[in-house]
C-alpha cells in the first residue's frame, strides 16, 4: 500500500510538472508572438523601449583629434639659369636701375651662395626675400607678386635692383656692404 501511494504521489508530481511546463511553453510562445506583432506595428523603438546604459567604473577614453594637413600647392617650376646668365641679369638690371652690380653680386653670394633655389625658413631665392617683403616690392614695381618667383633668378635680380634703387638695402642687414 505504501508503494501504491508512492506511485500516486510520483504520478501526481509528474502531472503537475507537465501542466506547469505546458503553461510556461505557451506563455513563451505568446511572448514571442507578441514581440513579433509589436515589431511589425512599430518598426522603430520608442525612447522608453530602448535600454538605459548602466554606469561603469572604467573611465571613458576620449578620442584624440587627428591633425590632418591640407596639401600645400607645389611651387611653379622656375627656369634654371647658369652663373653666367645670372651675371648678365645683374649687369642688365644694375644699369636699368642705376645701382652697382658689385653690390648685387655681393648680396647674392652672401644671402644664398649664388644659389637661386636656396631656402632658409620662409626666405627664398638668390636674395632670400621673405614672402611679405617680396609681395610689397613687387606690388610697388607693378610686377607679378607670386612668391614662387623668388626662385626665378631674373625676377629676383630685378627686384633686388629695385630695392637698392629705393635705398632700402637695410632689408639685408647681415650682408649689406
Amino acid at each position: 500500500m505504501k508503494k501504491v501511494l508512492l506511485y500516486i504521489f510520483i504520478l501526481g508530481f509528474i502531472g503537475e510538472m507537465i501542466v506547469l511546463f505546458s503553461m510556461y511553453k505557451r506563455r513563451a510562445q505568446e511572448r514571442v508572438l507578441g514581440e513579433a506583432i509589436v515589431a511589425t506595428v512599430s518598426p522603430s523603438p520608442t525612447p522608453l523601449d530602448s535600454p538605459t546604459p548602466s554606469p561603469t567604473n572604467t573611465p571613458t577614453i576620449k578620442p584624440t583629434p587627428v591633425i590632418t594637413s591640407s596639401p600645400s600647392p607645389s611651387p611653379i617650376p622656375q627656369p634654371e639659369f647658369t652663373s653666367q646668365q645670372i651675371y648678365e641679369f645683374i649687369e642688365r638690371f644694375a644699369a636699368q636701375y642705376g645701382v652697382s652690380p658689385d653690390i648685387l653680386r655681393h648680396l647674392a653670394i652672401c644671402e644664398s651662395g649664388f644659389n637661386p633655389m636656396a631656402q632658409n625658413l620662409s626666405y627664398s631665392g638668390l636674395f632670400q626675400f621673405g614672402p611679405i617683403t617680396w609681395k610689397k616690392f613687387r606690388l610697388e614695381m607693378g610686377e607679378n607678386i607670386d612668391i614662387d618667383l623668388r626662385f626665378n633668378a631674373e625676377e629676383a635680380v630685378q627686384t633686388a635692383s629695385y630695392v637698392l634703387q629705393m635705398n632700402k638695402a637695410y632689408i639685408w642687414p647681415n650682408c649689406t656692404p
